[in-house]
């Protein structure tokens, strides 16, 4: 295990984004050493254009104010027991399995951690508790993202959606991948449906101009609902001030060894509250 360590860690960094969808669409900011917390500001001001008179004083100044979000990261620890039987397998097979099992572990964490701050998005969530997710919720959440006030951060920009797979497909079954609907209608009706049929939700396609992402990592929430959102790439970010590390360990009372990885990161809504608008998607 400890001639593997080094390529522990690179396999399963190599992995991550490919079970974290969320830590690959919103913002990364490292720490640096001899601080405890990120201070990420935002403008709290806007200026004004004036029309003065020729010859008039300009009386009246705009004024630049600063606000700010501090994210504090928190301490993420695994901790694995590897048998010492795993030492009768190959080196390419534990490294392989090993660290995609952990890749997979500190994904889903960072994921989780990111999609738990959907809800503390400022726009009023699109979508019905307990109601199949359609086209037209989409819709409604980039026109309300486009129709921002200055004072709010001004309209969003790069907009991502993250979807749950059951809202995904509730989605595209509105869209009309659903087979024969009667006898009237055609298995592949041209267009648009035809184009969803082909590709089902790749990852990164567009629907309303905002490229669809999904997450299966979301949680059910007290109406069986999972929330989505969509929202610009820097309405969230994650913190980091360790990146995950390991290290591995021998102790008398096991037989084996002891892996460990420690990370220390956070996530939060740091500029804009109003940047992101959470998508409600029945679960059932």
């Amino acid at each position: 295990m400890a001639e593997i360590t080094d390529a522990l860690i690179d396999s399963t960094v190599a992995m991550m984004p490919q079970h974290a969808v969320c830590m690959n669409l919103f913002e990364k900011i490292n720490i640096p050493k001899g601080h405890n917390s990120a201070l990420i500001p935002r403008q709290n001001s806007t200026f004004t254009v004036q029309t003065p008179t020729e010859g008039d004083e300009i009386v009246t100044n705009s004024q630049f104010d600063l606000t700010s979000t501090t994210i504090s990261p928190t301490l993420r620890v695994i901790k694995v027991r590897i048998s010492e039987r795993a030492k009768y397998f190959s080196k390419e097979d534990v490294t392989r399995l090993v660290s995609k099992e952990l890749a997979r572990a500190e994904g889903q964490d960072l994921d989780q951690d990111l999609l738990a701050e959907f809800v503390n998005f400022g726009i009023t969530d699109v979508g019905t508790t307990n109601t199949d997710l359609v086209l037209s919720v989409l819709r409604t959440a980039r026109r309300a993202l486009q129709d921002n006030s200055v004072a709010n951060g001004g309209p969003a920009e790069n907009l991502v959606t993250v979807l749950s797979p059951i809202g995904a497909e509730d989605l595209v079954t509105n869209l009309g991948v659903q087979g024969v609907v009667s006898s009237n209608n055609p298995w592949i009706p041209a267009g648009l449906s035809e184009q969803f049929i082909r590709e089902y939700m790749v990852q990164g396609v567009n629907l309303v101009g905002v490229p669809i992402f999904v997450d299966g990592y979301m949680t059910v929430d007290g109406n069986s609902d999972k929330i989505g959102a969509m929202a610009s790439r820097q309405a969230l970010q994650w913190v980091v001030s360790k990146d995950w590390d390991m290290r591995t360990f021998e102790e008398s009372d096991w037989v084996g060894v002891i892996l460990r990885a420690v990370a220390d990161y956070n996530s939060g809504v740091g500029k804009f509250a109003n940047w992101g608008v959470p998508i409600i998607q029945d679960d059932a």
